[in-house]
């Protein structure tokens, strides 16, 4: 059953109440339309980056940021845990929403909708300290056995499927400080992740960790885009605007310089046109 028939009274209600920040109507106040932006608390970093419940910054909150910055629309930051985030979405709770996504997750279906160009893609490594875990991996039974730490409420695509049949044991964790510890004490086998996310928090990490090496886990979990969704309810003209700002971003070479204040070493970049 389709989600906009089911609930079709509270949207009948909802749209009803959003009448009144839609852009035309805030051309006619002079107030700026609010747009909601949603950060996943603690595991998106350097993505989005939360402190002490605040958000922070972070590449894609800097991108929002800079898309919206002297417009019509005043952004603001609601911080909430990522199973949360889709729940919020799913039942309605929140409206003239925009957060990240990927197409390969799909994350709010029909509520949702990617706008403009992506904004960087992802890439994917195994980080051990582990003699099991080969220099190279060409497919998850490379891994056959082994013992992978990933955060908890996150799909990692092939490697999800290898858990979900015994292939390989999935250790699921809330923050990447513990799941890193048990990669250097040698409690599990290695800790698949993005690089970016992984490198951010090693870095912030005290301790020796001489002992970590990086395999490269693209043949199990693929390279792909991060993109900018919105409420898709927003009207077109709203998604026109930001997919604009997007595509004027990436070719003034904003989305990479935004990217590499958090990220300098490693960014499989698309070129402008993809």
């Amino acid at each position: 059953m389709s989600y906009w028939s089911r609930d079709l009274p509270g949207i009948l209600l909802t749209f009803s109440l959003m009448f009144s920040g839609w852009p035309g109507s805030a051309v006619a106040s002079d107030q700026p339309v609010t747009v909601n932006y949603l950060v996943v608390d603690e595991k998106t970093q350097p993505f989005q980056i939360v402190s002490d419940g605040q958000s922070r910054g972070g590449i894609i909150s800097d991108i929002v940021e800079t898309v919206f910055a002297d417009s019509a629309y005043a952004v603001k930051h609601h911080v909430m845990p990522v199973n949360r985030v889709r729940q919020s979405v799913t039942d309605f709770k929140v409206q003239n929403w925009v957060t990240f996504d990927s197409p390969v997750w799909d994350s709010f279906g029909d509520k949702g909708e990617r706008v403009g160009v992506s904004l960087f893609e992802t890439r994917h490594v195994l980080m051990t300290c582990s003699p099991a875990v080969p220099l190279k991996v060409s497919s998850v039974e490379d891994l056959a056995g082994l013992s992978i730490v990933t955060l908890r409420h996150f799909d990692y695509l092939g490697l999800t499927k290898a858990a979900e049949g015994g292939l390989v044991r999935s250790i699921p964790v809330d923050r990447y400080a513990a799941g890193l510890e048990l990669v250097r004490h040698g409690r599990v086998d290695g800790f698949i992740e993005m690089v970016s996310r992984l490198r951010y928090h090693l870095t912030k990490l005290e301790g020796d960790y001489a002992c970590i090496r990086e395999v490269d886990v693209s043949a199990i979990i693929p390279n792909y885009p991060i993109q900018l969704y919105v409420d898709s309810r927003w009207p077109m003209a709203f998604k026109q605007f930001v997919a604009e700002k997007l595509d004027a971003m990436d070719r003034e070479g904003e989305l990479e310089r935004i990217f590499r204040r958090y990220v300098a070493d490693d960014a499989p970049w698309p070129p402008p046109s993809q």
